[in-house]
């Protein structure tokens, strides 16, 4: 009977006398197989080197997000750098005028040739700050606008409309659409003889 158990039951082994307790037979339980614990442990390994990929990947790219960062202002410097040189070459001609002018306002026997002459330097460079995007605030005549300009006084209107700006003390500038300095004007108001 004993070989019957055998051959139907091949995890069955024959009980060896210490298995034998009291006159009970007490089966054996099996040890845990040692490959899933390795697996376990290979699965470990495995997830830590991926762990080490991604921080290295992570590492990386930090490091070159801050060299591109770095790149950027370096670039950024050198691009304000180069047109404020193209601004400063495009005035030079105009500083040549001027010193011009300025040198010979002693052989000049009339002021009204003089006056021509900053007169050119001033529309010199005004043409090339025009074209830079400065723009000139006057409204002489117009209404007042205290978004772009400033009453410096109120003067009493000589048949201007009342609020229209009558005189410009100081004009203004915008550059590209941006208010630089306001407009110093004198603004019509109430007649005095009423």
């Amino acid at each position: 009977m004993a070989d019957k158990k055998k051959e139907g039951n091949p995890g069955f082994e024959e009980p060896g006398e210490d298995a034998i307790d009291g006159g009970e037979i007490v089966l054996e339980e099996e040890a845990p197989e040692a490959p899933a614990a390795e697996t376990t442990t290979a699965d470990i390994k495995a997830v830590e080197a991926r762990n080490a990929e991604l921080i290295d990947g992570l590492q990386r790219m930090q490091a070159e997000f801050d060299n591109y960062r770095k790149r950027m202002v370096r670039e950024q410097t050198r691009i304000l750098e180069t047109a404020e040189a193209g601004l400063i070459k495009k005035l030079l001609p105009a500083i040549d005028n001027l010193e011009r002018a300025i040198d010979n306002a002693g052989e000049v026997k009339q002021a009204k040739a003089l006056a021509q002459g900053v007169s050119m330097v001033r529309d010199q460079l005004m043409e090339v700050l025009e074209k830079e995007g400065l723009e000139v605030i006057e409204g002489q005549g117009e209404p007042f606008d205290p978004e772009e300009q400033e009453a410096m006084m109120v003067v009493p209107s000589s048949g201007q409309p009342e609020g229209t700006v009558v005189d410009v003390t100081q004009k203004g500038y915008r550059f590209n659409g941006s208010l630089l300095r306001p407009a110093m004007v004198s603004v019509a108001g109430p007649d005095e003889g009423k």
